[in-house]
């Protein structure tokens, strides 16, 4: 798994990103929660799209990106299953 830096144009100060790449795909976009207005949350990171089984109705929210990795892992194995 690859993550790419990124500045992503969400409007408000959560710009830092990652593109997650799996096997030169792009898999995941996640954004670091900046903005004051999260509160608790602020500094982790969120899941802001995902594809080919990264994805989910209610985005999950991680405290690093080794986490988020961890999490994207599972996901591609579970939809590699099917």
């Amino acid at each position: 798994m690859e993550f790419k830096h990124v500045k992503v144009a969400t409007g408000s100060a959560d710009e830092e990103g990652r593109l997650v790449f799996h096997e030169e795909k792009l898999i995941a976009v996640l954004v670091r929660l900046d903005d004051a207005g999260h509160g608790a949350v602020v500094g982790q990171w969120s899941l802001e799209a995902g594809f080919n089984g990264v994805d989910s109705t209610k985005p999950p929210l991680f405290a690093n990106l080794e986490a988020a990795e961890r999490w994207i892992g599972k996901q591609l194995s579970d939809f590699i299953a099917l």
